[in-house]
């Protein structure tokens, strides 16, 4: 069983976000996929495997932790290869059946790579933080919040917590504490920092152990919140940034459409390709 390296969000190689691909990942069981991302260490993994539709897909992705209802980078990048894997023409149209949505993703190339994009539908707001609740979120993480802007949950497949921060809060932010707890009770999985003038943003796994490079799923929701706010219109792409304070910046393209759709894309890079020794049944 072959998989692949793929990075998202990328202008060249070795950028942007990786995420490992299994193309064709009949035979696998839940446990092994949870398994082989643990081992492969990577924030997502994605797992594929063909339905009778045309150019459709089952899609399974995991973190080292757990599975994912939705994701955003692995979306695009399991798009950008099966483009390279079945799409011998300049464009092609892409349909990923994932546990509780449906994604279409369009792929086309793009110097020696391919860009993506997908239809994340349309967001679903939830609820506004209080300045008590709001200042508690950014004491979690040793941050500053930029008072001018509502802290609120947004959500077009994962509901994150969309915490506005000041330039310097997104510099300081370090996740300090445990927040699933809190989470759950405002109905968010995640918090996504975000320094609004400069489009720019900031999240990590529950553990707050690993910063997430370039987060799709997250990308959504900020282009609706931002949309909603009067920041940005309907119907104008615009660009967000994340990952420098690795030394990985990467750029999300995001568009609201005059219905209220939230398209996400970026650039997707093939980087190696590799092959599992132990059969499929061997692995649990």
């Amino acid at each position: 069983m072959d998989y692949w390296q793929v990075d998202v969000f990328a202008e060249r190689v070795l950028a942007g976000n990786g995420v490992a691909v299994f193309p064709d990942c009949r035979g696998l069981s839940a446990t092994a996929m949870q398994e082989l991302t643990r081992e492969l260490r990577q924030f997502e993994s994605i797992f594929l495997a063909p339905l009778d539709g045309p150019n459709a897909f089952s899609a399974r992705v995991f973190t080292v932790e757990e599975e994912l209802p939705f994701a955003g980078h692995p979306i695009l990048g399991a798009a950008a290869l099966l483009h390279h894997l079945h799409g011998g023409a300049a464009h092609a149209d892409w349909l990923l059946h994932l546990s509780e949505k449906q994604v279409r993703i369009a792929t086309r190339h793009q110097g020696k790579g391919f860009y993506a994009e997908m239809d994340q539908g349309r967001a679903e707001f939830g609820r506004v933080l209080d300045d008590t609740s709001a200042d508690a979120f950014a004491a979690a993480f040793g941050s500053e919040r930029d008072r001018r802007f509502p802290a609120q949950v947004v959500s077009t497949g994962l509901p994150y917590l969309l915490l506005p921060v000041t330039a310097a809060g997104l510099a300081a932010a370090k996740q300090r504490e445990l927040l699933d707890d809190a989470l759950a009770g405002i109905g968010a999985a995640f918090v996504f920092l975000i320094e609004v003038d400069a489009r720019e943003g900031r999240t990590w796994d529950p553990l707050g152990v690993v910063e997430d490079i370039a987060t799709g799923s997250a990308a959504g929701p900020v282009a609706a919140w931002m949309v909603e706010q009067g920041l940005e219109f309907h119907g104008q792409p615009f660009a967000l940034s994340q990952g420098r304070f690795l030394g990985r910046l990467s750029r999300l393209d995001v568009c609201v459409s005059e219905d209220d759709r939230v398209k996400v894309g970026g650039k997707v890079q093939l980087l190696a390709q590799a092959r599992l020794l132990a059969a499929p049944a061997d692995l649990g």
